[in-house]
Parts: C-alpha cells; structure tokens; sequence
C-alpha cells in the first residue's frame, strides 16, 4: 500500500489521457451513447401492425355481420354467381339449416332444387381452384341438412366422381351428407333405396393407380364405411365385414362402429384393436406429436360400439371387451376423456338401469 495516493491518481489520469490518444491516432472512434427508443419509432413498430391487423378482423367482422343478416333467397342469389365469394355464402347457408328454427327451409323443394342445380352445374376440374371446391362442398353439407329426399340423387352423382383430387373431395362430403339425410329419412326406408345401396357399395370399391390419389380414395372409402353402417341391411352388413381387414385403419375402424351399431359381433377383433394402447395400427401413418390424439379419438369410437354392442348381448359374450374396456379405464395411454367415458361404461353395465 502507498503513502501518496495523489501521486497515483495523476498517474492513472495520464494512463486515460495515453490511451485517448492512442484511440485517436488508430481512429478508433467511441461507441454513441445509448439513447431510449423514439415515440416514432415505438408507432412503426407496434402500433401501425396493430392498427392493420385490427382493421383486418374489423372488416372479417363486418363481412360475417352481413352474410348472417341476408336471407336463403339472398344466399342462393350469391351462390349462383359462382364467384370467389359463393362458397362463404355457402358455409352460412349451412350453418343456417343446422339451427332449431330452420325447419321450413329444411322442408323448402324449391330451395333444394337451387342447390342441386349448383352442385351439378359444369365442374372443370383442369381449371377449378379451391373456391369452387369449397363451394361444391358446402352445397352438399346444405343438402344433407334437408329433410326431404330431393337432393339425394344430387348427392350420390357427386360421391361417384373419383378421377381426380378435386372430385373425391366433394364426393367425401357428399357421403357424409348422406349418412345424416339416411339417418334424417330414415335407415329402415333407404335400405330399400336400390340406387343409394349400388352407389354406395361400388365407390367402397374404387381403386386408383395414382399413388397422390390413394389417402383421398382411402379417406372416402372409410367414410362410405361410416354410411353403410348408419344405413345398415343385409348387402350393407356383408360388404362392412369385408371392410374389417381393409388395409387403411380408419376404414376397418369404421366397418366395426357399423357392425356394433347393429348388434354384430364380427366386430370384436377390430374393436380390441382400437381399445389396444399397443396397437401400431390405429397410429398407422400418423405424425407421432397426434399418436396420443389419435388413440383417444379411436378408443372413444370404440367404447360406443362397445356400448351399442352391450344392447344385444349379455356381458359373457362381450368378456373380452370389457376386459379392454377396464384397461382403457385404468390407462392414461389414450388421454382423460377415454379414461373417464371407459369408468362410466363400466358403472352402468354394473348397474343397468331399468
């Protein structure tokens, strides 16, 4: 320690005084003082995208507003410009069917035949883009709405379209239209539907050799699966056994909800599949951060089978099942919501009630 601290704080000022100078002479020039950010600067950044963005939505806003406020009349005169815009008023329409107070229109022949018309008006599938897609698609979700038999024709001509992607799409939602219109008129009737049955079973069997086609053609035959089991019959019930080995999982999942629907047990080896927290199958082609997703929405469908199952038969004929249905109960392999659904399922073949 020194005795002269003066001496050393002349001798460090003119080390800082030295080091100036060198800094200069190398022109080496000082860093600027760090100034807070400018109220300029802030708006560009924040403010002026948040205005954009608001104003965006503003105006998504005001356009929901007014297609919720014009009429079916309105709606279908929109629909037949086929412009850019129709298939939005399309979605409204069907949304619109789908409310308690919409009976008269679901009843309305002349309305029917406006969308018909639509749906079978010229579809070049060289040059359509999505909006025309997208408006075929919800034509045909408005058609299923109806309670009437009108656009069933419509509807089926739609599912038969498979040659290209386009097609297979609004035929995917034709068939799906046609489950509710079957359940709607009645499965009992529309069994004796020779042209529905034929439509029905012939598009299960579509092949392509087009390997872009085949999830498109894979997803339509097991949403046909899903119609034949609402449909039911004898033609309905073979085809659907056939379809418990299809290759594609959601197509044979599909055929076992139908067969459960109807009380036939042929469907217990697929259904112990969907109920397997093991089974590769039912994540088949799926993206593992989905694997959980997936199995919970497949073992959900399979435990209503299993309770559609449990109105035809006694617990000793369904001993397996509910041996996997204990498993489900006692799992966290397949999520909360199959969890709780496979606890009450139990609690009430437990206690049945009267």
């Amino acid at each position: 320690m020194t005795d002269h601290p003066e001496t050393e704080t002349t001798q460090a000022d003119a080390e800082v005084s030295n080091l100036s100078e060198s800094q200069e002479g190398n022109s080496v020039q000082p860093l600027p003082d760090v100034q807070p950010p400018q109220a300029g600067f802030l708006v560009q950044l924040f403010l002026i995208p948040m205005v954009i963005v608001a104003a965006i939505i503003c105006v998504w806003l005001l356009f929901n507003v007014i297609s919720q406020s014009e009429s079916p009349t309105e709606l279908v005169r929109g629909l037949k410009k086929m412009d850019s815009s129709s298939w939005q008023k399309a979605y409204t329409l069907s949304n619109l069917l789908r409310t308690p107070d919409s009976k008269k229109l679901k009843t309305d022949p002349e309305l029917a035949a406006e969308l018909v018309a639509i749906l079978e008006s010229e579809f070049d599938v060289e040059e359509a883009d999505q909006n025309q897609v997208k408006l075929r698609v919800f034509v045909c979700r408005c058609l299923g709405e109806f309670e009437i038999p009108d656009g069933m024709d419509s509807l089926i001509a739609a599912m038969q379209r498979t040659d290209s992607e386009f097609e297979i799409e609004i035929g995917r939602t034709a068939v799906e239209s046609l489950s509710i219109l079957i359940q709607t008129l009645g499965p009992a009737e529309q069994q004796n539907n020779q042209a529905l049955v034929d439509a029905l079973l012939q598009t299960s069997n579509v092949q392509t050799q087009n390997a872009e086609l085949q999830p498109k053609v894979d997803q339509l035959r097991s949403t046909i699966g899903f119609a034949l089991g609402v449909l039911g019959g004898e033609q309905a019930f073979s085809r659907l056994q056939g379809m418990l080995g299809d290759s594609f999982p959601n197509a044979r999942f599909n055929a076992a909800a139908g067969l459960a629907r109807h009380g036939d047990l042929a469907c217990q080896e697929v259904l112990l599949e969907m109920l397997d927290a093991t089974s590769e199958g039912v994540v088949s082609g799926e993206h593992e951060g989905t694997h959980l997703f997936k199995r919970g929405v497949v073992a959900t469908a399979a435990l209503g089978a299993v309770s559609a199952l449990s109105t035809h038969h006694d617990k000793e004929a369904l001993a397996d099942l509910l041996s996997a249905v204990e498993s489900v109960s006692q799992s966290d392999a397949f999520g909360n919501q199959p969890k709780v659904i496979a606890q009450e399922l139990l609690l009430n073949l437990q206690n049945p009630q009267e």
